[in-house]
């Protein structure tokens, strides 16, 4: 897939010196920055590349915490693929290829923060609970927020996941200042916009209620691209933790936090049209699972290691791609390729694609960057 840091953004010309706007936080360092003209776009989708490969460098920390011992002598190979694999599954997913520099999204920045926010979970665990901690986990959650109003959603489940491992109180103590401060944050940049809606537009579109979710943003085919193969991760990881609960309060809280996150994942799909972005926020409540469990042991039988080979191969087959309104927005010449036997959206109602059908969105923004590149038919 094509990266050209050259794209310009509406994000890079909009910071925070001027009033808070929201999404304005790249903006607003390139503000501080004696740049050129010329050089704003370079630096900003610069700073959106390495938010990818920073948030994919604390997600394979974790996977390593998780697969390999802290005393290690020697790597076994069956340790050694199966951190290559869940890190391939991770690294192909949709919140990878955010980093497109001609799409103009900026999820990967927001993203990043809560993976970091998930590997110092240390931080919580701590008996030491002093309120330095507080602070550094509150600044971190409003600073995601600030890139993006729907960190809220991350945080959501990042609360529901810490009050089932370390109790509601010490979960509270952590993540809520930090939530309280994301809303005020909102509700005082509500009838502003950098791009989109306004966050107070986003609530009109939440008084519609499920029309607009099944109408207009949810798609059966988009929510399996966005999630791609952690939706199969996520139902094993979710399974082998609640078959290890040792009482019946355990199981059953555990029942609850599992499928809270999972109904939290598709929350964003009230009031926004992106399935394929805002459903694959399900790598986060997968991260959370499989640092829970013991994944050797999950993926210890014969059965699963074919399971999993079928996900890589599964996650390896989905484009990178956009999807919205029951659409598709190809990111490079195979997703193109696979758009074509698709009928297009101007010969095509919304209404009647149903859940399964996916159109073509014509979006030269996306595609003139690299369509000269395809392979002509």
């Amino acid at each position: 897939m094509p990266i050209n840091l050259n794209a310009p953004s509406i994000y890079f010309g909009v910071d925070n010196f001027h009033g808070i706007q929201p999404r304005a936080i790249i903006g607003s360092f390139i503000y501080l920055l004696p740049l050129e003209k010329n050089n704003v776009n370079f630096i900003g989708n610069l700073i959106r590349l390495v938010s990818t490969f920073a948030w994919l460098f604390f997600i394979h920390l974790q996977l390593g915490r998780s697969i390999f011992s802290t005393k290690l002598k020697h790597i076994e190979l069956n340790k050694a693929i199966l951190y290559l694999a869940l890190g391939f599954i991770f690294a192909a997913s949709s919140t990878s290829y955010l980093s497109f520099s001609s799409s103009g999204i900026i999820d990967a920045f927001p993203s990043s923060i809560i993976a970091l926010v998930v590997t110092s979970e240390y931080l919580i665990g701590s008996k030491n609970q002093w309120p330095f901690k507080v602070f550094i986990i509150s600044g971190l959650l409003v600073l995601a927020t600030w890139a993006h109003e729907k960190t809220l959603y991350d945080i959501a489940i990042l609360f529901v996941w810490f009050s089932y491992r370390w109790g509601l109180k010490r979960s509270s103590l952590y993540f809520l200042p930090g939530l309280f401060l994301s809303l005020a944050l909102i509700v005082r940049m509500a009838h502003k916009v950098t791009s989109g809606e306004t966050p107070a537009g986003y609530l009109a579109i939440l008084s519609s209620g499920v029309e607009f979710f099944w109408i207009h943003a949810f798609s059966i085919s988009g929510a399996a691209i966005g999630g791609g193969a952690l939706w199969g991760i996520y139902w094993l990881a979710s399974s082998k933790l609640i078959r290890t609960t040792k009482s019946s309060w355990d199981y059953w809280t555990a029942v609850f936090s599992i499928f809270l996150m999972l109904v939290i994942c598709f929350l964003p799909l009230l009031v926004a049209l992106d399935t394929s972005r805002l459903c694959a926020l399900i790598w986060l409540p997968a991260l959370l699972v499989l640092k829970e469990i013991n994944p050797t042991e999950l993926f210890s039988s014969t059965t699963r290691k074919w399971v999993l080979l079928a996900l890589c191969i599964l996650q390896a087959l989905i484009p990178p791609m956009l999807v919205y309104q029951k659409g598709i927005a190809p990111f490079n010449c195979y997703g193109l390729w696979l758009g074509q036997f698709l009928p297009p959206r101007s010969e095509v109602d919304i209404r009647s694609l149903g859940l399964f059908v996916l159109s073509t969105h014509t979006r030269p923004d996306y595609t003139d960057f690299f369509i000269n590149q395809c392979p002509k038919k």
